[in-house]
């Protein structure tokens, strides 16, 4: 965890360079994702289920015609082949419980509509998590790499001090318990890098480029005082499209209460049908028509529509409570951001101070060990002091950038300002 929090580090300090002919930046991979990855397309699926049931819905209002035929023969009989055809139009003219079913519909498409966004939202923050992720892999190896180079040369440097019995072999001991240690460390990372590199090829759907951009715009904003969180918050609820989808589900449940209430009322159509005939018969007509009034209703049903009534008003006050419940989990989430922001930009500048004493002292120390002036604890224990204030330094970047991600999740953009909606 440690030399992970030191390769994020390096990543915000602009250690690595990338070159714009091979390189990916965060923007890329994210659009990459969204056109390429499963998730964004059957969200978009979805979509297009939502809007088929408000057609289906439409269904109630509009006409439907319908054509049968059929040929008899009798052996017996004259005439022996009779030949029968009719077309059949039932108009509905009023069935009320056709309204709030397509008003529910009408609603879950907004809702479906609201909740891909959200989807695809959602989508662009793991893009950015396996994004970051290669990057700090790429960084650990690279500074695993350098770890092994000192420990190489402290090796060297520490023999030749033995052998001018300037040092004792417990020094040598030490260098080379470091040089291996340093030989596995640069093993494990480059399996993590590759694991790293796995992962964000999954969510992307092909193969990243070796080169990626770190986000320079995104971790500086981090490091901005953040505003007001009321304002945040308002800003929140009214960005939120899952918010959105939430209430729109809401107002659907409800007109889908509303249906038990309207059976209670008569349903009319209106059926024309025109039969024709290859045998006249007994009234010499071989062409026919009626026109006539179809009512239906349902007096009384056993208890269904007052069960139904109960059952799916529950349903509504139930998606009610869902909404006003994430209001305030918005409320509090965008206030923890703000609270965890403001307190790890505070940690941040300690931190820097702090490393930056312990490099000087680990180099004034490395110095004096080299004239013999020091000890090899002496040098060990700077080292560590180093070791350990800059991975304090990179834990609070780290805090800065991920409360910083945290909020603008909270609020209801995206990893970048180009990928809120």
């Amino acid at each position: 965890m440690a030399r992970v929090l030191l390769g994020f580090a390096a990543i915000l300090l602009g250690a690595s360079s990338a070159h714009a002919d091979d390189s990916l930046t965060l923007d890329q991979a994210i659009k990459l994702a969204l056109t390429r990855n499963e998730r964004a397309a059957i969200t978009e699926l979805q979509t297009v289920e939502a809007d088929a049931a408000v057609e289906r819905a439409h269904v109630a209002f509009l006409p439907v015609l319908n054509a049968s035929g059929n040929d008899t023969i009798r052996p017996i009989d004259d005439p022996k082949n009779t030949a029968n055809g009719s077309l059949t139009l039932n108009q509905p003219l009023i069935v009320l419980t056709a309204f709030p079913l397509l008003a529910q519909a009408k609603h879950n498409l907004e809702a479906q509509r609201s909740q891909t966004i959200e989807d695809k939202r959602q989508l662009a923050f793991d893009v950015a998590k396996a994004y970051f992720g290669v990057l700090l892999a790429q960084e650990v190896v690279q500074a695993a790499q350098k770890k092994l180079d000192t420990a190489t040369a402290d090796v060297a440097d520490t023999d030749a001090q033995f052998k001018a019995q300037l040092v004792s072999s417990n020094d040598v001991t030490r260098a080379q318990i470091s040089l291996a240690s340093s030989v596995r460390e640069l093993s494990q990372d480059r399996s993590q890098l590759a694991t790293a590199y796995i992962q964000l090829g999954f969510i992307i759907n092909g193969p990243p480029p070796t080169v990626l951009q770190p986000p320079s715009d995104l971790l500086d904003a981090g490091q901005q005082v953040p505003q007001e969180p009321d304002a945040l918050v308002k800003h929140g609820i009214a960005a939120r499209s899952d918010l959105k989808a939430r209430k729109d589900s809401a107002l659907a449940a409800h007109d889908f209460a509303r249906e038990p209430r309207y059976r209670y009322f008569p349903t009319l159509s209106l059926i024309g049908q025109l039969t024709a005939t290859s045998n006249a018969g007994m009234n010499g007509h071989d062409v026919d028509g009626s026109i006539q009034f179809a009512a239906s209703w349902s007096i009384y049903d056993a208890g269904a529509r007052s069960a139904d009534a109960r059952s799916r008003d529950a349903a509504a006050k139930i998606a009610d409570l869902q909404a006003d419940a994430l209001i305030r989990s918005i409320d509090a989430d965008v206030r923890t951001a703000v609270t965890e922001l403001t307190a790890a930009q505070a940690a941040l500048a300690a931190a820097k101070d702090a490393t930056t004493a312990s490099r000087k002292s680990a180099d004034e120390t490395a110095i004096l060990y080299k004239q013999g002036l020091a000890k090899a604890i002496e040098l060990v224990d700077a080292n560590e002091q180093r070791f350990t204030a800059e991975v304090s330094y990179a834990e609070a970047e780290f805090a800065v950038a991920s409360a910083y991600l945290a909020l603008r999740q909270a609020i209801g953009e995206g990893p970048l300002e180009e990928t809120r909606k």
